[in-house]
């Protein structure tokens, strides 16, 4: 081995050893670990921020003249109180939360217009914009009685317009809490009584005026029916269903008397067996007094039965 192989292997050992302090020293400054759901932004010393492809989680190199920026790439929330007016002037507290991400696609760009504080340059004040832009134009009773959801969706379409041109993704605005002043709130609230009275007398009328119409209706049907079954009836059938009457009658196992009437006009009278069922008197109670016997004539004048002697009248 000539000596020039001993100086180059000198050469090389002393540039490992150089190398190694080197890495030791500066180590921080050459590889970055990106943690999950995080990116990274290169800003380069010489050709600043590097537009393009961003440094993706896990572990990155670098030189140690530039710089990594670390974004959170996770949903993420803030919370906004807004202070606006409704269309008639009154004051109208709103609270909502919103959900936003930024664009991973776009970080290099947002990096580079906006910067690591873009939730307070863009996320809060463009949800105050959006909020106060849809309280001006509704009045403190249509915030009041709208829905919730409906709400919700309008300020989330105008926040996530002004936002996406700022690289800011908005995944759902929540409404937190709407505060209305107080005699505002009673004011709306007696209307809305009113008008649920109101809407209770209107139903009430049309309930009285289809049972009107269902009586009047009913009244035309039974007088048709009415004079369908006079003009039915006639003396010869009233007097053949009687007679069909009084047959059904007499051969029913229920004990009757039967009297038959006379002329046109006489019906049969029906007196049940049940007549004569008299209640039995109370121990003590005096005994009813019979009624007084009637003779029983015979014949068309009267008289005594035959064969029997006729009694003369006492003096």
């Amino acid at each position: 081995m000539t000596w020039r192989d001993e100086r180059l292997r000198l050469y090389l050992v002393g540039a490992a050893v150089v190398l190694g302090f080197f890495v030791l020293l500066f180590w921080r400054m050459i590889f970055v670990v990106i943690l999950p759901g995080h990116g990274g932004v290169i800003y380069d010393l010489f050709r600043g921020t590097r537009i393009g492809a961003y440094q993706r989680e896990g572990l990155n190199v670098k030189l140690p003249w530039n710089r990594m920026y670390i974004y959170d790439l996770r949903l993420q929330r803030t919370l906004v109180k807004v202070h606006a007016l409704s269309r008639e002037g009154m004051i109208v507290d709103i609270d909502v939360t919103v959900l936003y991400r930024p664009i991973a696609e776009d970080l290099p760009r947002l990096h580079k217009a906006i910067g690591p504080e873009y939730v307070d340059r863009t996320v809060i004040p463009f949800t105050i914009g959006g909020v106060r832009e849809y309280v001006a134009r509704h009045d403190s009773q249509e915030l009041y009685t709208v829905d919730a959801e409906a709400l919700q969706q309008q300020i989330m379409n105008v926040t996530r317009d002004n936002l996406a041109r700022h690289h800011v993704a908005i995944s759902d605005v929540v409404l937190e809490r709407l505060t209305l002043p107080k005699s505002v709130v009673e004011a709306i609230e007696q209307k809305l009584a009113q008008e649920q009275i109101a809407a209770a007398y209107g139903f009430r009328l049309e309930a009285e005026q289809a049972e009107a119409k269902r009586l009047e209706i009913k009244g035309s049907g039974l007088n048709r029916y009415y004079a369908l079954v006079n003009g039915a009836l006639s003396p010869s059938l009233l007097a053949w269903r009687g007679i069909e009457a009084t047959v059904e009658l007499s051969q029913s196992p229920n004990s009757k008397v039967i009297i038959i009437g006379s002329g046109k006009d006489q019906l049969p009278i029906i007196l049940g067996g049940e007549l004569g069922k008299l209640p039995e008197p109370r121990p003590g109670a005096a005994a009813p007094v019979p009624p007084p016997a009637v003779p029983r004539l015979f014949g068309p004048g009267g008289g005594t039965p035959p064969g029997s002697t006729p009694v003369p009248p006492t003096r």
